[in-house]
């Protein structure tokens, strides 16, 4: 019996994460170009989902309160490989905060990594390429502080997706005040077995 496609074992192993761990979704974002079936709109939802509102307890506040607002599906013109552009919300709150009253480094770090693995896994399990990725490495350039209750826009873009590695670039705004608050770059790679 061969082993199932990487995106489909990838799928159900995040499918058993969201039945008996994530929080309901109340989630309705908005797609953007005909690029995607039903289904696979429906997958991306739970990928986002299984990875921000389970209950793991490492920065479950923050995860869960992440709200996904709009995925664009894109053929980029010099390449014509489909991308996939994530737009997620939230409120900086307290439990974001650093002792100087903004937003702490390590959930802006944070906020990168799982905006940037929630696209590219998305983008895997659509185009049925890649099993499971894992960082390889994730660079994070702070420019401006995030006070608390600012409403922060995270745009998670891929980049680059070959048979051993993937890329994506993140933004984030502080869209009450107007300013970019931080860039990453996240590179993954295909989990080595184990």
């Amino acid at each position: 019996m061969s082993s199932p496609p990487p995106a489909e074992a990838l799928l159900r192993q995040l499918s058993r994460i969201s039945k008996e761990q994530r929080w309901p979704v109340e989630w309705t974002p908005r797609f953007v170009g005909n690029a995607l079936s039903e289904q696979q709109r429906i997958r991306i939802v739970d990928i986002a989902s299984a990875i921000l509102r389970s209950r793991a307890p490492f920065a479950q506040s923050i995860g869960s309160r992440l709200e996904l607002s709009e995925v664009k599906v894109s053929r980029r013109e010099e390449d014509h490989k489909v991308h996939l552009r994530f737009t997620f919300e939230v409120d900086t709150t307290p439990d974001m905060l650093n002792a100087f009253g903004s937003m702490h480094g390590s959930c802006t770090t944070f906020l990168i990594d799982a905006s940037s693995s929630i696209a590219l896994t998305a983008l895997s399990a659509v185009a049925h390429k890649l099993g499971l990725l894992v960082s390889q490495s994730l660079t994070t350039s702070f420019h401006s502080p995030a006070p608390p209750g600012a409403r922060l826009r995270i745009i998670a873009e891929t980049v680059a997706f070959s048979s051993r590695t993937a890329s994506a670039e993140v933004q984030i705004w502080d869209v009450t005040n107007g300013r970019l608050i931080a860039t990453g770059m996240h590179n993954q790679m295909q989990m080595s077995k184990l």
